[in-house]
Parts: C-alpha cells; structure tokens; sequence
C-alpha cells in the first residue's frame, strides 16, 4: 500500500537555491558556508576580522560542498550591477571551499588540481638537477664527512638556546620590521607579541606543533611557539620576516583595515584553503629574503623544488612513506622529514604553496625584494598585494609592471 502511494505520490524535487541578487548577498552566503565548514575544519580559516561573526547553519561537509558548487555556478547568473570582478573572486572562493570539502570528504584528485583550483597556482612538476644542487651545498660546507652528516651537523651546531630564544627572536623581528619600514616607520604597527605554550598543548592544536601567528584585532597579533622548539639561528630572521613584518602581521593589519573601510564581508575571512592566502603565503616566504642568508642557508634554500616534488608524490600516492622519508632525508636533505610528511598529512596541498610553485608568480613576488626599492617603496608595494591582489594571478597583473621598471 505504501509503494503504490509512493508512486502515485512522487516526492517534490529538490527546491534549487535561489540565484543571489546582489554582490552583498553572494558575499553573505559564502561567508556563512565558511563558517559552517570551519565548525567541521578547524583549519580552515585563517584570518577573521568580524567582530560578531554571522551565525552559521549546522550542516554536514558533504552539504556545504554541494551548496558551494551550487552557489558559485548561480553566481554566474546574476544580474550585472557593475559587481562583476567582485563576483569572480567570490566565485573563486566558494570553488576552492567545494574542493576542500570534498578532499575531507575523502574524494582526491592530484595536487596539481588542488594548487590550481584551491590556490590559484599554475603548478606543474619539473625536473630538478639534484646532482647540480647537490653540489652547490657541497661548496658551501666545510668538511670530509658524507654530505648528509655534514648538513645535519651544521643544523645542529646552529641550535639556539632555550634561555635565549625569546631575546634573540624579538631581536630578528625588530630587525625585519627596520628592512621592511625604514627607520621612519611610515606606518604605524603594534609590535608583535611572542606567546608560548605547552608542547601537549601545542600537540593537540589542528596546526599541530609549530610556530604560527595569530591576529587578536586592533592591529594586536601573536607568534605562538611550543616550548622547547628547537630554534636555529639560522632561521630566526626567517621566522621573523615571515610571521612578522613585512610577513602575516602586517598582512592580517592592512587586510583588516581594508575590510573596516569597505565593509564587504567576503573581505571579513582569510581562508586557508584559498587564493589570497597563496598571496599571503608568497609574500611572507619572498620577503624572508630581505634579510642576507649565509650560503649554506642559501643552498640548502634552493632545494625547495626538491621538497615540493617529493610532497606532490606523497599526496598523489605516487610514493610510499617510507619512500618520501628517504627522499626528503638523502634528495632534499631536509632536517625533519617525518615532521614535513606529518605536515603534509595534516595541510594536504596547502603544503606546497610557496613562489616556487608558479614561475610567474614567484618573478613578480621577487619585484618587491629588488636592492633598487626605498624601504617607503617597497612597504607601498606590500600594503598594495595585500589590500588588491585576491589570488596569484591578480597580484602578477599588479606587480608586472614593476618587472619592467
């Protein structure tokens, strides 16, 4: 009796969303989905401005997704109000938010794909010339040992002491902000705050134990860092440039106050899983090179296209673990492989963005480390990327001409 009601009496179909009438109304639905997704993906997002975030409907992954894809297709339907290119970059937002949902849904497809559709990079794997690599890291250690054991002492012997971390880091970070600002400080910052914390606790964080910064508001942000982390001296002025500025603080300042004077909502999140954090990403790691590297560091630096091709095999299943482990410790001579695949396990393709990734946007990203820039040059260049470029290829159409000066 049942069936035959059924059957005679067909459920309705699915009513379809309704096409967003405005720009505003777009941006409001794709920030509700973000944050619907965060409350399942803890890691992803990045950056929130709002002071009063809106409040998010309880919906499992697999419907975010559909609705995502939903939206970003509707979006291309909308009335033309002279919103367009900020429809486009919406549209991108909601497509690298459909693709994250469905890598934790457990759909995979290869890396390239994720860096592509997710980041906005045009990745391809190349060859490298490890031998040639190989070498230069060769010239610039001293000694007779075998090149690994060579490359691990020198890790070790540039260790800095727990007593004197602190100290030195807030000495790296004064010294980045100098290279990025100019002693004049044309623009006024909060210093950055140094926050330590357990290493349980560090453990139990979805970023998992390592250094991350975190912005509060106001202009206020923290580097936090477990205790005990090995700290090279090596790496502080990395760290430094990256999670200081010129890197994320600055960053996470100029985006926030971008967003209190246009009061868009999209300009309200920061998503990791998205083209402007590969802006972010790239800036950071770009600027790190503000600071004179030793050659070894150098070196060791240019085998990044090693470490990225040996991460895109792993993802795409092209490489056991136990393959990537050697190949990250005897090609890439990293000093922490199990932490990097660990990393990679936990980010998926999110850790292989970096300028590297796309040669386009690595030599328009390299523009704002020329010698020939002011440090009030330079700095107008940064807060520029990050109030306009929304993906990599918006911030190679904004740094290009630079390229030619």
């Amino acid at each position: 009796m049942l069936l035959a009601w059924a059957a005679c009496n067909p459920a309705p179909p699915p009513v379809a969303d309704p096409v967003p009438r405005t720009a505003d109304e777009l941006a409001d639905r794709y920030v509700r989905l973000a944050f619907a997704l965060h409350e399942r993906d803890p890691l992803f997002l990045d950056l929130v401005f709002m002071a009063a975030p809106p409040a998010s409907e309880d919906l499992e992954v697999r419907e975010i997704a559909e609705r995502a894809e939903r939206l970003a297709a509707s979006s291309r339907e909308m009335a033309r109000t002279g919103d367009e290119f900020r429809v486009r970059r919406i549209e991108a937002s909601l497509r690298a938010m459909a693709f994250r949902a469905r890598s934790l849904l457990g759909e995979r497809r290869p890396v390239a794909d994720e860096l592509r559709v997710v980041f906005g990079l045009s990745w391809t794997d190349s060859e490298v010339d490890t031998d040639r690599l190989h070498f230069r890291v060769d010239r610039s250690l001293a000694g007779v040992a075998p090149l690994k054991v060579r490359v691990r002492r020198y890790y070790e012997r540039s260790d800095v002491p727990g007593e004197s971390a602190e100290g030195r880091l807030r000495e790296a970070l004064a010294a980045c902000r100098e290279l990025a600002l100019g002693a004049s400080a044309a623009m006024e910052l909060e210093p950055l705050g140094i926050r330590w914390m357990e290493p349980a606790e560090a453990l139990a964080l979805p970023t998992g134990p390592s250094p991350f910064y975190r912005y509060s508001g106001d202009g206020a942000g923290a580097l936090w860092l477990p205790l005990g982390l090995p700290l090279r001296s090596s790496e502080l002025s990395r760290l430094a440039c990256h999670e200081g500025v010129p890197g994320h603080h600055l960053q996470a300042v100029v985006a926030d106050r971008e967003y209190q004077a246009a009061g868009w909502p999209e300009l309200g999140i920061v998503p990791l899983y998205g083209p402007r954090t590969a802006v972010f990403e790239g800036l950071a790691a770009t600027l790190e090179g503000l600071f004179p590297a030793a050659p070894a560091d150098e070196s060791l630096r240019a085998l990044e296209p090693v470490v990225s091709r040996v991460l895109a095999g792993y993802l795409d299943g092209d490489l056991t673990r136990l393959e990537a482990l050697r190949a990250l410790d005897f090609d890439a001579l990293v000093p922490d492989p199990h932490g990097l695949l660990a990393h990679a396990d936990r980010f998926g393709g999110y850790a292989l963005v970096r300028p590297s990734a796309d040669p386009a946007f690595r030599s328009a990203l390299e523009s704002l480390i020329d010698p020939r820039l002011s440090p009030d040059e330079r700095l107008s260049g940064i807060v520029r990327a990050v109030r306009e470029a929304m993906s990599p290829a918006e911030l190679i159409g904004l740094l290009s001409p630079t390229l030619h000066n």
